[in-house]
């Protein structure tokens, strides 16, 4: 919890830095390739990580890497700033932290939609309008099949959970059966 609050603060603050310089999605598609750049090279994320290293050895590097790949200003210096203070580990959080404030500022959410079988993208537009107009918001949905479902789908989209299984439907079914007899 206590790292997800420092993330989102971090985050919060890019955001702010970024908004500024008019660089929201740039500084997002930075962060988000720098992610999973470290996150691929187990070499550097166990250099980012680590707690025996330095930080200004993090800020030497930090240098080096801003300096051969070119950023948005705003992110270069917050890069700094991270490792000057040994928060670099945290930067996943931050780019996930960050995304849910562009998201916010943008009337976005995001959801994930479980099915029995791979949706075609007909039926995938449709649920997106559904949920759209529940949520009255714009909705980006990732969809992954899940073999333990029967049929039908569930979606999960913020807070909200869309239940149209067939699972489900057996378990209502079963109830009013249950309720009736009684």
């Amino acid at each position: 919890m206590k790292n997800m609050m420092l993330a989102h603060r971090y985050a919060k603050a890019l955001y702010s830095l970024a908004s500024d310089q008019n660089e929201q999605d740039l500084v997002f598609n930075q962060l988000t390739l720098l992610c999973t750049t470290f996150q691929n090279d187990k070499e550097i994320d166990s250099f980012l990580q680590s707690p025996t290293i330095r930080p200004v050895e993090k800020v030497k590097a930090m240098e080096k890497l801003i300096q051969a790949i070119g950023l948005a200003k705003s992110l270069e210096n917050f890069l700094l700033v991270l490792a000057k203070k040994g928060r670099l580990g945290a930067l996943e959080g931050i780019q996930r932290a960050y995304q849910e404030i562009a998201d916010e500022a943008h009337g976005v959410t995001r959801g994930v939609v479980r099915s029995a079988t791979v949706l075609p993208p007909e039926e995938r537009k449709r649920i997106e309008t559904l949920v759209g107009r529940a949520t009255g918001k714009q909705v980006i949905l990732s969809y992954k099949e899940d073999p333990e479902l029967l049929g039908g789908l569930v979606a999960h989209v913020g807070s909200f959970t869309f239940d149209d299984s067939l699972t489900s439907h057996l378990k209502r079914i079963n109830e009013q059966i249950t309720r009736s007899t009684h």
